[in-house]
């Protein structure tokens, strides 16, 4: 199964807090704003599409303040068409979208379970947000290295009731600094 990308986020990646007790994570690159937060404001600014994402990385680059940014990473997900809802694996259809393709500067980071409960922006991955990085493996990003394993772990975080569902799995990809 191919994902399809849905856009792109600016978020300020956190170091691993000392409360996440996960063997070898040094940041949280999870899909989820719980921790590594997404910028003020955002959200008023109505320039995301369905998804509540952007469909350009100029676009999403235009609700960070310019000073701010060097303090931001960009990031691109890629959703896959299931979603998983009362302990069943279910066909999502994904919004008609204009994101535009990724370019040679991001490099796949993983692969995340995160929940939607309350419309259509992402909201929790448990991984992070409800300490399962503890009991999974995890890479350093706090994200699976496995596509199966991920949608494995959505299933059962759904099913165990970490956060409210249902539950996606996304292909997390990050822009690669650019040196000067």
């Amino acid at each position: 199964m191919t994902p399809t990308l849905i856009g792109y986020f600016p978020k300020r990646t956190v170091r691993r807090p000392e409360w996440l007790k996960a063997a070898g994570v040094e940041e949280v690159c999870s899909v989820s704003t719980c921790i590594s937060e997404a910028p003020k404001g955002w959200i008023d600014e109505w320039r995301h599409n369905e998804m509540f994402l952007y469909d350009n990385p100029d676009l999403a680059w235009s609700v960070v303040p310019e000073p701010a940014q060097s303090e931001f990473d960009l990031y691109a997900y890629k959703l896959f068409s299931v979603m998983f809802e009362d302990g069943q694996r279910k066909p999502f259809d994904i919004p008609a979208l204009h994101a535009v393709p990724l370019c040679d500067s991001f490099v796949c980071l993983g692969f995340d379970a995160v929940s939607r409960s309350a419309g259509a922006a992402f909201e929790c991955s448990p991984l992070s947000c409800n300490y399962m990085a503890e009991e999974v493996a995890v890479n350093r990003h706090c994200l699976m290295d496995d596509q199966a394993i991920a949608f494995q772990k959505a299933a059962e975080f759904e099913a165990r009731g970490c956060e409210p569902g249902p539950y996606f799995v996304v292909e997390v990809w990050r822009e690669r600094p650019t040196t000067e």
